[in-house]
């Protein structure tokens, strides 16, 4: 067994230096030489000489601190573990009849149910630290607030968030922690966002980035990044918005945050939603789905199944859309009740509306350009002006879901570099078809045989990027359906 000896000085040292890294979100480090795992167990160090105040700060520590690498690194019964320990310096405190350390506890206790969805309890415990006597303006009141922000915000009650928040600026100020204020920022800039005050919510999600790195906080400074991604994309700067979430993407990545790596591909596939970019979409929550299934962060979980099926929704895939509402609505029941249930049932018939109003459009024929053929375009791709097919006679764009023989169907939009393209040889008349690059005079189609072909820029004609694929033919009518391509190259997922 670790003993205090081997890792501190003495106790309240070791205390200090646990709750500095916890606050910068090192936590497996700040773990690192105190723990020793037995049988799937995180056990603390023997405790023996302690005196019962450093006891149970030290259980504090470190009850916090599994709860927070437990949840990072996706570790099954970590949430309980730490209710354990919290509970037992829980007891110790209120022995002592500290009120402000009771307190501190009952918050990071209604955190450890938090992250796993159960909403309910977590308030619970935050109700009775708030009828605790500290200071107002005090670390443990300050962190009361920003956990019953978060129940606030997982529950989309931006208005009471809102209202929590808005006159307490000036004590987070004066307090002057950097970590308290970029939780204070993020927590009001997402409300202000998700109400449409958007110059108020700018503001607030800069304050929250810039504190968060005052802090030193990595995990909060890919949650800054995942935001203000969220912010771009609801105004429509699509380039800044990915910009910013693949920024916090490879941070969550570089310290091993699963669930929140999770859900900034969740934040990716709403941002190709926005852009109707569908199939892009739906690899994107693919990949948060498989991440976060293996978490306990149920409201992650919920939101990226939820968001699954309204890209379902958009590729004409009602049944599959409502099976995944289903799979939602089942574990929010459970974990936090029937008026988040009912949230989330409105906001999939939001979305279907939206879907059912774009149908008309969607279903008209347009002439393929490939002798008497009309297209029939899908909902997901009706929003280009016009559109061309090309019957593709080799096997080269297999992997990207168009077989010999299919008609690619191809928009007169701007080819961007690793966009899947069409070009016509002027004096040929040959039709070429890969993944597009420019440079130098020169257009290069890569078709993945690591062969790319060359051709003088003058010489062809660019005809525009392929997004569907022709699947079934009426012969009768003398119409082909076509279907959104299953992958684009451009996307980088």
């Amino acid at each position: 067994m670790i003993t205090l000896k081997q890792i501190a000085r003495t106790p309240t040292q070791l205390a200090e230096k646990l709750r500095k890294l916890e606050w910068q979100g090192r936590y497996s480090e700040a773990l690192a030489d105190c723990l020793e795992i037995i049988d799937g167990k995180a056990c603390v160090p023997a405790l023996d000489g302690t005196s019962q105040d450093e006891r149970a700060e030290l259980l504090l520590r470190y009850g916090a601190l599994i709860g927070f690498c437990g949840h990072i690194g996706q570790i099954a019964n970590s949430q309980d573990q730490s209710k354990d320990l919290l509970t037992r310096a829980l007891a110790e405190f209120i022995d002592l009849g500290d009120e402000e350390k009771i307190a501190e506890c009952e918050n990071y206790i209604a955190l450890a149910y938090s992250r796993k969805g159960e909403l309910n309890e977590c308030l619970v415990w935050l109700d009775s630290a708030s009828r605790r006597n500290c200071s107002p303006a005090g670390r443990t009141r300050l962190h009361t607030h920003l956990g019953r922000a978060l129940v606030n915000l997982e529950k989309k009650e931006f208005e009471k968030n809102i209202a929590l928040l808005s006159g307490l600026e000036d004590a987070y100020l004066e307090n002057g922690d950097p970590f308290l204020l970029g939780n204070f920022y993020t927590n009001l800039g997402v409300s202000l966002k998700d109400t449409g005050r958007l110059p108020e919510a700018l503001r607030c999600l800069k304050l929250s980035r810039y504190y968060n790195g005052k802090a030193g906080h990595k995990i909060y400074q890919g949650t800054s990044e995942n935001n203000l991604a969220q912010f771009y994309w609801r105004t429509g700067d699509f380039e800044k918005a990915h910009r910013a979430i693949d920024n916090a993407t490879r941070i969550f990545r570089s310290i091993n945050d699963k669930p929140r790596e999770g859900f900034s591909f969740d934040t990716k596939a709403n941002i190709f939603l926005a852009q109707q970019k569908y199939a892009n979409a739906l690899r994107s929550i693919d990949k948060a789905i498989d991440i976060l299934k293996r978490g306990e962060n149920a409201s992650f979980l919920v939101e990226a199944i939820l968001t699954r099926a309204k890209i379902l929704l958009f590729l004409d895939r009602l049944t599959d859309a409502v099976l995944g509402l289903v799979n939602a609505v089942e574990i929010e029941r459970v974990k936090v009740g029937e008026e988040a249930v009912r949230r989330l049932i409105d906001e999939f018939v939001q979305t279907l509306k939206q879907v059912s109003r774009a149908e008309p459009e969607a279903a008209r024929r347009w002439p393929s350009g490939s002798g008497n053929l009309n297209l029939l375009i899908p909902a997901s791709l009706a929003h280009y002006s016009s559109y061309s097919g090309v019957w593709v006679h080799n096997s080269n764009l297999e992997r990207f879901g168009v077989r010999r023989g299919a008609l690619a169907v191809v928009v007169n939009e701007e080819v961007r570099r690793g966009d899947l393209a069409a070009i016509e040889h002027r004096k040929t008349g040959l039709i070429h078809c890969g993944t597009f690059d420019r440079d130098f005079g020169l257009v290069s189609l890569d078709n993945g045989d690591g062969e790319p072909q060359l051709f003088d820029e003058d010489e062809v004609r660019i005809l525009g990027k392929i997004v569907g694929v022709g699947c079934c033919q009426n012969d009768d009518k003398g119409e082909i359906a076509v279907e959104p391509l299953p992958f684009d190259p451009h996307s980088g997922i």
